[in-house]
């Protein structure tokens, strides 16, 4: 089978379905390409947090082998950064060149994937969306939005959808999201989780013990790890305020934060480690290479994740971590083998509670970090995630019903 992506942005190394999804679809034997813009993406506060240039950001249009396949960047002629638009001139060229059997655009609300069902309502190709929003990416919910939304909703996605053949929401929340938000019926959905590699993240005792001695983190400390972009929609505040109150109880209790911040917001937080006296606590290192977190999952024995969700909570997982994540419809997945314990986001004194019933129950703590590892190893790895895709892919192309 002929797949290709499509998504406005791809940067190398990355937890991200579209860095890791293609590869494992290639590993099955199909053959696969990226097509993307020829540019980094424009995260939040990206000077601050990726530590890039705009000149760096930019990276040039031409065929590049990222992440183990084949990637065509494209020439953009027009970017909205703020909502990760682009408009690439070249696109359907560049499909009708490749000719694939399946084409497999990334965000249903964007630009990219409007200039690929526009396209293709005169073309009619096998076209397969999949969508990352949840609930917390439309806040704040202002006037514009609403207007936005009820554009897609009643105008333009009737139209587009026509000649799309599934939509693959991420999470549970996802689904919701876009039946309530965009209008999309929950029957012409089909939930594709993320996943990570077990192979590459694995837990490595020896390692773990390094980083901890690297950090002057004593042998019987129970650490907690968070990571990925640091900025207030992720709740590193409200991790803070609740490191505060467990630390006051259990002086075992440690922090690693990994990722940078905006300046504003880095204030802010390193006043809370300043007020709450958890300054011998807490470790916050800068953003940390790929191949670099393995080890820093390897000292941790509960991976916590109070805001936005991300992509790093599954790599913690697969590191062998209990978890500890809100208790909202975005985290259903990825607690799905009794592996997480789940609080009222927003809630300091309810998940200072959570973080203190794994730092006094050893047993319950390892349990849930072995429940962890095994939900990764038996259903959100990218090898099983890509023949699920697959099959969605067969499906769609010999017309099918779906359960």
């Amino acid at each position: 089978m002929r797949i290709l992506h499509v998504t406005p942005y791809h940067q190398p190394k990355m937890g991200y379905q579209e860095n890791y999804l293609p590869a494992a679809q290639k590993r099955l034997g199909h053959e696969v390409m990226l097509l993307t813009s020829d540019r980094y993406p424009p995260h939040p506060n990206y000077k601050e947090t990726m530590k890039w240039t705009e000149n760096k950001r930019i990276v040039g249009a031409g065929r590049y082998q990222e992440d183990g396949i084949d990637v065509l960047r494209l020439p953009v002629s027009w970017e909205w950064p703020a909502h990760w638009w682009v408009y690439l001139p070249k696109l359907w060229k560049e499909i009708g060149r490749f000719n694939p059997d399946v084409i497999h655009a990334h965000c249903i609300n964007g630009m990219l994937t409007y200039q690929v069902l526009w396209g293709n309502l005169f073309r009619g190709r096998n076209v397969i969306v999949d969508d990352h929003n949840n609930y917390f990416n439309k806040v704040p919910y202002t006037w514009k939005k609403w207007v936005f939304y009820r554009l897609q909703k009643y105008l333009l996605l009737p139209i587009l959808l026509r000649r799309v053949k599934r939509v693959l929401p991420m999470s549970h929340e996802v689904r919701e999201y876009l039946w309530t938000e965009l209008g999309v019926p929950r029957a012409c959905t089909t939930l594709n989780h993320l996943g990570a590699d077990p192979e590459e993240f694995k837990r490595d005792e020896g390692l773990g013990r390094a980083t901890r001695k690297k950090y002057g983190i004593a042998e019987d400390a129970v650490v907690f790890v968070n990571s990925g972009k640091i900025t207030e929609v992720k709740d590193t505040h409200i991790l803070l305020e609740a490191m505060g109150d467990v630390v006051a109880q259990e002086e075992r209790a440690h922090l690693i934060m990994i990722g940078n911040a905006p300046a504003e917001y880095r204030a802010r937080l390193q006043a809370i480690i300043a007020r709450r006296g958890i300054q011998d606590h807490v470790n916050w290192i800068d953003f940390l290479p790929h191949d670099e977190l393995t080890a820093h999952y390897s000292a941790a024995d509960v991976g916590i994740w109070p805001g936005d969700w991300s992509c790093t909570v599954i790599e913690a997982a697969a590191c062998g971590v209990a978890l500890i994540q809100p208790d909202l419809l975005y985290t259903k997945y990825s607690s799905a083998n009794k592996n997480s314990l789940n609080f009222e986001r927003g809630n300091s004194h309810d998940l200072a509670e959570k973080m203190l019933t794994l730092v006094r129950d050893d047993a319950l703590r390892r349990d849930m970090g072995r429940r962890s590892r095994e939900l990764i190893e038996t259903e959100l790895n990218w090898d099983n995630l890509a023949r699920q895709t697959i099959e969605i892919y067969q499906k769609c192309l010999n017309n099918e019903r779906f359960e």
